[in-house]
């Protein structure tokens, strides 16, 4: 019981810092906003601006309502091998993270790239203690490991917005705003099936083609502008591990 309420707590604790280090992250990038130069901003920047606002807000609200967590949830001295009430805790957390990354995934003025990367790893962090607790637990490692190496690069792969210069804008802003949006709402199920369940991922098709297909376009038609090397890369490790975990299941 010692070992996993320890696991719980630290889950919990990186988790809780994704929340504390973007929040932190938005709010400044949002000051920047109001203390720059409001005239100047596009009709681009004010989309940016108006989801990173609407992403905490609904973040939080969620969290509020949704996420309430109380200290007796499993018996002291009860030790248990299946997802606990107390795990059910960190699928709603899930939810509010994925909201909150709605407005992490957009380039807003006063963007702090650095700090997003900090408050996102706080997130694989809790994702590797779970893990780990599953692995001591339910045995299959490789399996447990391999799905989530292939969440994380799936992470990884969904696509900042940013503006851009080239010809076909009118094409490109509004894919990758709708690309972004539904690579995070995947990922957020992901998340949420992750913490709830016992660490397993099961490779649907969907999430994959959606990111595939999306990514290569993004990529595609600002290649001469400027090539995206972080999402091609990581795009290209998910098609790698997706291909993995398919003929891994298959086999099971």
């Amino acid at each position: 019981m010692q070992k996993n309420s320890a696991a719980d707590k630290a889950k919990m604790v990186f988790l809780l810092l994704y929340f504390l280090i973007l929040t932190v992250e938005r709010v400044i990038s949002l000051v920047s906003v109001f203390t720059g130069d409001i005239p100047s901003y596009s009709a681009f920047d004010w989309y940016t601006i108006i989801l990173t606002i609407i992403s905490i807000i609904g973040a939080y609200t969620f969290m509020l309502l949704k996420c309430r967590i109380t200290v007796k949830e499993q018996p002291v001295g009860k030790v248990s091998s299946s997802p606990t009430v107390a795990e059910g805790k960190f699928g709603k957390l899930s939810v509010a993270a994925g909201i909150l990354l709605l407005g992490g995934m957009v380039h807003t003025p006063g963007t702090i790239a650095p700090i997003q990367f900090v408050s996102y790893g706080m997130i694989l962090i809790s994702m590797g203690i779970h893990t780990a607790a599953m692995v001591k637990a339910h045995g299959e490692g490789l399996y447990r490991w391999l799905s989530f190496s292939y969440i994380v690069a799936f992470s990884m792969a969904i696509p900042v917005v940013y503006p851009t210069g080239i010809e076909l804008a009118w094409l490109f802003i509004p894919l990758e705003i709708i690309v972004s949006a539904l690579l995070v709402q995947f990922f957020t199920i992901m998340l949420r099936n992750f913490y709830n369940g016992t660490g397993k991922y099961d490779f649907p098709i969907l999430p994959f083609l959606v990111a595939l297909i999306g990514d290569t376009g993004i990529i595609a038609l600002r290649w001469n502008e400027e090539i995206n090397f972080f999402v091609l890369i990581f795009i290209t490790v998910t098609a790698l591990l997706y291909a993995v975990g398919k003929a891994f299941t298959s086999k099971k």
